[in-house]
């Protein structure tokens, strides 16, 4: 049986990774922080922690090591977490691959990328690596200020699954105590689907460029950016991304019930079954600021990594989906940007050329040659 973590190396000291850092340090783990940037990492050195504020507790948290060496973070490191943002998934695994010894566990807390990780280790010969990801962030949380993160609330369950899929219950339940929300489903396409993200991000900020070009984002983006109009479009796509689960065999939860059994809105809105009452009812959620420009991760991010996978997914499937597509060809409009060529296509994570027999077989039992 393998020792329980004691010792963390959270790589990304973004909102994501300083938020874990503060709670699992309070928890009593030894966490080791790494930014990649200078400019993020150095204030957070030189404060010798972190100042955490919100649900969770307000206090000064002095971190075990915070450094700008992967290598550093992880030696001694029973578990490493990438904390970072879908689109540096792959640089953040080619940087922490080849440090990664057999004992370890590797964890994208959000990961929903599929193989691109996996492919990675693969490429380092680390293939044999124990490696899960989570649906989404542990945590709804952002930084306010250069060593100070706020946290609005830990979530209540964290769709979670390993590669390959018959290593999830092992997997999950050493995590267990690192983040009891764990929650195991069967591989991981299936955290693909809880990834909700995509689905209301997009258009809640598209059907809003005016406004958050005007004002640079001076409202509230959950709370005044979903209109009934919004939570419609809303809803829509939330009815093509359980038809694609469907495809493959995944029960998924509707956008709604997700969202209520994760702990961000209430049971008033959760049975009026509709995106608008979720959001105006998730006090979390609440006062979180809109995007200052539509460069932003709610396009950046949600887009190519989100609905451009479900898209591809849907195209193996012979899913149909009008809405998301429609939606990624307006944003890649606004945006002057190519959504579809910089997004994780079904080539990128190595699912091009199977049916949906084959991806799942693929995702519950490994590469063939490993």
């Amino acid at each position: 049986m393998s020792a329980p973590i004691r010792s963390i190396a959270v790589i990304g000291a973004g909102h994501g990774g300083c938020a874990a850092s503060a709670d699992l340090t309070q928890r009593g783990f030894e966490v080791r922080l790494y930014g990649r940037s200078p400019s993020t990492i150095d204030p957070i050195r030189q404060a010798g922690g972190i100042s955490l504020s919100g649900s969770l507790g307000d206090a000064f948290v002095p971190l075990a090591l915070v450094t700008n060496s992967a290598a550093q973070a992880m030696e001694g490191a029973d578990l490493v977490i990438l904390m970072g943002p879908t689109h540096a998934h792959e640089d953040m695994a080619e940087t922490v691959a080849p440090q990664l010894r057999p004992e370890q566990l590797l964890l994208a807390a959000p990961g929903h990328t599929v193989l691109l990780i996996p492919g990675v280790l693969r490429r380092h010969g680390k293939g044999a690596i124990p490696f899960g990801d989570t649906a989404t962030l542990p945590y709804i949380a952002r930084k306010s200020g250069p060593a100070a993160v706020r946290i609005t609330q830990a979530a209540r369950r964290l769709p979670f699954a390993a590669f390959p899929g018959h290593r999830t219950a092992e997997i999950a339940a050493r995590l267990a105590p690192v983040f009891p929300a764990i929650a195991p489903h069967r591989h991981l396409l299936e955290t693909v689907f809880p990834y909700t993200n995509a689905i209301h991000h997009p258009p809640a900020t598209l059907m809003n460029a005016g406004r958050i070009e005007a004002t640079a984002g001076d409202y509230h983006h959950y709370y005044d950016g979903i209109s009934p109009a919004v939570g419609r479009v809303i809803d829509a796509l939330d009815v093509e991304r359980r038809a694609i689960g469907a495809a493959f065999g995944v029960e998924v939860l509707p956008f709604v019930e997700h969202f209520h059994r994760i702990g961000y809105t209430t049971a008033a809105a959760r049975d009026s079954g509709l995106a608008y009452e979720a959001f105006h009812q998730s006090e979390p959620d609440r006062w979180i600021r809109a995007p200052a420009s539509l460069e932003h991760r709610f396009l950046e991010e949600d887009i190519p990594f989100g609905l451009v996978l479900l898209s591809g997914l849907a195209r193996l499937t012979g899913v149909a989906t009008p809405g998301i597509d429609h939606l990624i060809h307006l944003a890649c409009l606004a945006t002057g940007r190519d959504y579809r060529a910089s997004g994780l296509t079904l080539d990128r994570i190595g699912l091009a050329g199977l049916d949906a027999v084959g991806v799942v077989q693929l995702l519950e039992q490994g590469f063939p040659d490993a």
